[in-house]
């Protein structure tokens, strides 16, 4: 046979030297998800061992956390059982929250209503890590970004308040009431 033929006599084309590109791939997942693994197994593990050593401490240090996440909502929700303990706060209260028309559509139905809350109105203490476990405390943040700040305390009426939206590093002034509830 001539050497121009079309066949080569079996030799075919020389196989590439090194790994293919799907074991690149599943080797670079593979050790990123090691990676993620060990770091995330070694957060547990640190965690865990801090508070197997001082519970006391570990639970301070997490109320703390928390007291300091929720401190704003507690200001501002004090500053609204402020207001309701007088005629002149509810005032100011009804006539800067328009939403609360829903519930008493004129001021003098707000009034009035007040009137029969202020006497049991009991003061709000400071944020304590007592008074968010064994005081009555509830906050909730909604994923429709509003807030709800509601205290039953030992003695007096029980208030509940949702505000329009959370409160952000740069707001000046009270927030927006959506809703109150005073039992």
């Amino acid at each position: 046979m001539a050497d121009g033929s079309w066949d080569n006599g079996g030799h075919g084309v020389p196989v590439k030297a090194g790994m293919p590109l799907w074991g690149k791939i599943a080797l670079g997942c593979g050790i990123a998800f090691l990676v993620v693994l060990v770091t995330c197994v070694g957060g547990i593990a640190y965690v865990a061992n801090k508070a197997k050593k001082d519970p006391e401490g570990f639970k301070h240090q997490v109320m703390g956390f928390a007291l300091d996440k929720v401190r704003p909502d507690w200001d501002d929700f004090r500053a609204v059982v402020d207001q309701l303990r007088t005629p002149e706060g509810c005032r100011v209260l009804y006539a800067s929250n328009p939403d609360l028309a829903k519930t008493w559509p004129t001021e003098p139905e707000f009034l009035a209503a007040a009137a029969k809350w202020q006497k049991d109105l009991a003061p709000t203490p400071d944020l304590t890590p007592d008074l968010m476990e064994h005081q009555g405390l509830r906050i909730n943040h909604d994923l429709g970004g509003k807030v709800e700040v509601g205290w039953s305390p030992k003695t007096g009426r029980a208030v509940y308040v949702t505000f329009a939206g959370k409160r952000k590093s740069e707001d000046k002034g009270p927030r927006r009431l959506v809703e109150l509830d005073v039992r």
